[in-house]
């Protein structure tokens, strides 16, 4: 701490000197010397007169020292009699309190001159170490922040004892950084008026409040434009807040008529979210809401009737690590339209896989690769099985005609390739996929799905074409034998 006597005109006198022009280290080396003396006779203590007779000094002089130095937590006194005793003070002196302050202080006399300053404020405004600023007059400093005419007129208007700001914001051209500065009138303990001025750097802090400002207000958009509803709740089912999509989803015209219910009645079975809220972790569900029960029991009146069906996150919200927790939110979405298109696909499916496993022609999914020279099977049914004498595990995921070498003749080819580029279904003759005399015979009906993967539909002709090879064969024995029986038949005379 940089101070001087905080007395101006009470001070002890120095000979030939007024007390004003005495110059500030006199008055600090009669502090020093007062204080070492009574270290140097601790614990026992001195009174005024002994402390004068010891340093030579004038008793009223010493006297008005030691007020200043109690008054600064830099001694005790304790009375004994009429007697006072002075000792070192057993706690932390106001002076090194004074310069442990984060804030940048100064403490001005009824003239605006520099009574104290602590080494923040020589920090802060970039005062040299050995300037020495005690005594002189804050505004000829010319000290940055100090400059601006309306810090100046407002320390004016306290000295003036006029109406003033006791707070005010100053923001540094050079540096951009915010200065929050205070003001506080102060009078010593003879009653003399001084000003006392605070300085602190909120640049951080008015930046954190900017940005949560911007984060709130981010959070509100959020909250009021998203299309999902957003439900605010206690764990009793008190709803505290909704943004606008949860009434439009819920088909409310206003807030008061979701108050009038609660979070549970908004689910078909109230034991899901109650689960939820013991449960106190985030979590995704859905819930059902009929809309019809809501209008019956729970007498809130929604536009919308029937059953929906929302999907949920749930989450409690945490105030902090060492709060309770009370309030949770939903936020949740109308997904009706899509529950219904999946049950719908689900039938459908279970339709399909019905009749693809069960019919009794085989049927085949090939996914055409290397622009329709190879295919891989993709699905097969238990027909298909039983007609290729193959399990459908065996298959799955192979190549055609790595599987089946004898099968890749040019007609197989050719047709695959057509059916693959023009989408137009064909036919295939007859044919084994293994060159050997039990391999059956089949017959296919091959088109293109809208995947971009071939179907095939198989049906086994084998008895058929060995029918007709039979056939074939009985009427060449016969046109065979036809022949011979001519031949042996005798000229005609």
């Amino acid at each position: 701490m940089i101070s001087r006597d905080p007395l101006p005109g009470t001070g002890p006198e120095e000979p030939g000197r007024s007390r004003e022009l005495a110059p500030m280290n006199e008055y600090q080396d009669k502090f020093g010397k007062i204080i070492d003396l009574l270290k140097e006779r601790s614990p026992q203590g001195l009174s005024i007169s002994a402390i004068a007779r010891e340093l030579d000094m004038n008793r009223a002089s010493v006297s008005k020292y030691l007020d200043v130095l109690q008054s600064t937590g830099d001694v005790s006194m304790r009375q004994f009699g009429r007697a006072k005793i002075y000792t070192p003070a057993h706690r932390v002196p106001l002076s090194e309190l004074f310069d442990q302050l984060s804030n940048a202080i100064v403490v001005l006399d009824a003239d605006l001159r520099i009574l104290m300053v602590n080494t923040s404020f020589i920090r802060t405004l970039g005062v040299h170490r050995e300037r020495n600023i005690v005594g002189a007059s804050l505004f000829d400093l010319n000290l940055r922040i100090f400059s601006d005419p309306a810090i100046k007129r407002n320390v004016e208007r306290i000295q003036q004892s006029s109406t003033y700001l006791t707070e005010m914001q100053h923001i540094e051209d050079s540096t951009n950084h915010i200065y929050l500065l205070e003001f506080t009138p102060t009078v010593s303990h003879v009653g003399k008026p001084g000003i006392m001025i605070s300085l602190r750097d909120i640049t951080a802090w008015k930046n954190a409040e900017a940005a949560l400002k911007n984060s709130e207000k981010k959070i509100r958009t959020i909250f009021e434009t998203v299309p999902s509803g957003i439900i605010f709740f206690t764990a009793d089912g008190i709803v505290l807040n909704a943004n606008r999509a949860s009434l439009d989803i819920l088909g409310l015209r206003n807030f008061q008529e979701l108050m009038n219910g609660n979070i549970f009645s908004i689910s078909c079975y109230k034991g899901k979210i109650l689960e939820l809220i013991q449960q106190g972790e985030v979590a995704e569900t859905e819930i059902v809401c009929d809309f019809d029960r809501l209008r019956r029991d729970q007498q809130i009146q929604s536009t919308r009737s029937g059953i929906a069906y929302f999907d949920v996150v749930f989450t409690p919200i945490v105030l902090d690590s060492r709060s309770t927790l009370n309030e949770y939110a939903i936020l949740f979405r109308d997904v009706t339209t899509e529950w219904m298109t999946r049950k719908e696909l689900a039938f459908k499916e279970t339709r399909y896989r019905s009749f693809f496993e069960n019919t009794c022609n085989g049927v085949l999914i090939y996914e055409p690769i290397e622009d329709g020279r190879e295919y891989i099977f993709k699905d097969i049914n238990r027909a298909t099985e039983k007609i290729l004498r193959m399990k459908k595990r065996d298959l799955i995921g192979r190549k055609l005609f790595e599987v089946f070498p004898d099968l890749p003749n040019p007609d197989v080819r050719d047709a695959l390739i057509r059916v693959l580029r023009t989408e137009k279904p064909e036919f295939l003759p007859p044919l084994q996929y293994r060159r050997r005399r039990d391999s059956p015979w089949i017959w296919h009906y091959i088109f293109k799905l809208p995947s971009g993967e071939i179907a095939s539909f198989m049906i086994d002709v084998s008895d058929a074409v060995w029918e007709d090879a039979e056939t074939s064969l009985q009427a060449c024995e016969m046109c065979r034998k036809d022949s011979l029986a001519d031949r042996d038949e005798p000229a005609g005379d």
